[in-house]
């Protein structure tokens, strides 16, 4: 019987060795430009069997430059780092992105794709959308651009039109925004998942239709010249017809879209002026609503982003976090407590967030890009909080130093609360979610001593903590069920659905 046997490894090793070793090199690569730049020693043969585009160039030397015999190769758009990965590459099919960075990573996909190195393009793909996913969410203003014109790469462009509809604030505040290119910003206005106000939608249009028309000296409307609302609708024209103007409010229609009227077509002005002000039935053609539009107002936080929010009100609403919210459902999440500004202490925190209603706790583990929290269905509601005594030892650890790996400390309850509700989670590399749901035991608990979620599934002094599984199916931490916390946040979750408005008293002064 035949059996067959692969030493790709030594192999690998030996190629890889005849790049080091320079031996009988024709080729010369320069890459980078102005003062970072690098040359690399390599062999025709090698590179013509592994890049399609090496080949392609060699096989026409003639039009390459040559010096003493060498075929030279310029390529100032390849940075040395992402060069070093290539070559390496090509050589021993090896590829190491250990602490390199994203903007690296980037590159080598953009230059993969240069060379025609499929394999490698596709690896780089798919390691950026997996691994790299924050610094994308990060770049996205930059990145966009550059993959939208990469054929290749849809699933990457797919990835980063997501985001930006996920959680598009960031992208349209940046100070790159004002020019981006048109077709992209057309592409995501077209969008129905684009989750964002159409008023906010129509400011960023407005904003950014003005720093694409040079005529246009200033940001005041009031002193437009016939001139300069010629050119801006010109510039804004395709993007007209995208906007859903019957989403908009009559307050902000007449406030804010109607300062632009000569951008609009009279038609369409007309038409969504009747329908606002005297409730006619539309007779342009009315845009639907965005079909998922998920509306969450979240005051900045120190530890979470939209993103996070979007997820967490899916759990809420017993939705797979990857799913889409359903259609209409709009969250205010109002900050209650922060600890870097309200302080520590137990009692502080519960005199900010007792009896203020179902409310999310949020946790950024030290040195560590790890966050962890629950979510309190029923809110906190420790009625005794104040008038506990703090000296009894059933509350109190007696060395709060050695808090961390407190694994066998289970305090006791002034009272507890199983609403089926409850569950805890953490939030590790690019969103990843993992949540334990309560199951039976002890769903909340109060103390003075202690923020509990379950029977020390999630118990926390205002600094340390750990998480032990008890009473939910899962631990949220992997590993070391201890830490420390850098900062401290609880949100009050309301549902703008259910209610026709809330009073003044409702926001908090950030």
């Amino acid at each position: 019987m035949m059996m067959r046997t692969e030493f790709y490894t030594g192999l690998s090793q030996s190629f890889f060795q005849l790049l080091e070793d320079t031996y009988d090199y024709d080729v010369t690569i320069k890459v980078g430009e102005n003062q970072n730049t690098q040359e690399f020693h390599a062999h025709s043969i090698i590179l013509s069997a592994r890049s399609p585009c090496f080949k392609s160039a060699l096989s026409n030397r003639q039009t390459n430059d040559k010096k003493d015999g060498m075929i030279l190769f310029t390529k100032p758009n390849v940075s040395p780092p992402v060069f070093t990965l290539i070559i390496k590459y090509i050589y021993s099919g090896v590829l190491d992105l250990t602490n390199v960075s994203g903007f690296n990573i980037f590159g080598l996909l953009v230059a993969s794709d240069e060379l025609i190195l499929e394999e490698l393009f596709k690896h780089v793909q798919n390691y950026l959308i997996e691994k790299e996913a924050a610094w994308l969410d990060k770049n996205l203003v930059k990145v966009l651009p550059i993959v939208s014109k990469l054929v290749n790469c849809k699933q990457l462009q797919d990835y980063c039109y997501e985001s930006i509809c996920a959680d598009p604030e960031p992208f349209f505040t940046s100070k790159d925004f004002p020019i981006l290119d048109k077709d992209i910003f057309l592409e995501l206005i077209k969008r129905d998942d684009l989750e964002i106000e159409e008023i906010v939608l129509w400011d960023h249009l407005i904003k950014w239709g003005i720093s694409q028309t040079p005529i246009i000296k200033q940001n005041d409307v009031k002193k437009f010249t016939d001139a300069n609302f010629r050119d801006l609708k010109k510039t804004l024209d395709p993007f007209i017809l995208h906007i859903r103007f019957h989403e908009i409010s009559a307050k902000d229609f007449f406030n804010k879209v109607r300062p632009y009227k000569k951008v609009l077509p009279s038609a369409l002005y007309d038409d969504v002026m009747s329908f606002l002000m005297a409730e006619t039935e539309p007779q342009h053609r009315r845009l639907p609503a965005r079909s998922s539009y998920h509306y969450i107002d979240l005051p900045k936080s120190k530890i979470i982003r939209r993103k996070h929010a979007t997820i967490l009100s899916n759990q809420i609403l017993y939705k797979d976090a990857s799913s889409k919210i359903s259609k209409g459902n709009k969250y205010k999440f109002q900050l209650l407590y922060r600890g870097s500004r309200d302080g520590y202490d137990i009692n502080t925190f519960y005199s900010k967030v007792n009896g203020k209603g179902q409310a999310i706790a949020v946790i950024k583990i030290r040195n560590s890009e790890k966050i962890i929290g629950g979510f309190n269905a029923s809110g906190w509601n420790h009625k005794n909080y104040k008038n506990y005594n703090n000296n009894n030892n059933n509350h109190r650890c007696k060395n709060k130093s050695k808090l961390i790996g407190y694994s066998n400390i289970k305090p006791t309850y002034s009272d507890t609360d199983n609403n089926r509700n409850h569950f805890i989670f953490s939030f590790g590399e690019n969103y990843k979610l993992k949540m334990g749901k309560f199951v039976s035991g002890i769903g909340m608990s109060y103390d003075n001593n202690f923020i509990n979620f379950g029977n020390g599934d999630l118990i926390f002094d205002g600094r340390n903590g750990s998480c032990n599984q008890s009473s939910y199916d899962q631990s949220i931490l992997d590993v070391d069920s201890s830490f420390v916390a850098e900062e401290m946040e609880v949100f009050k979750v309301i549902d703008l659905s259910e209610q026709s408005e809330f009073t003044d008293d409702d926001d908090d002064d950030l």
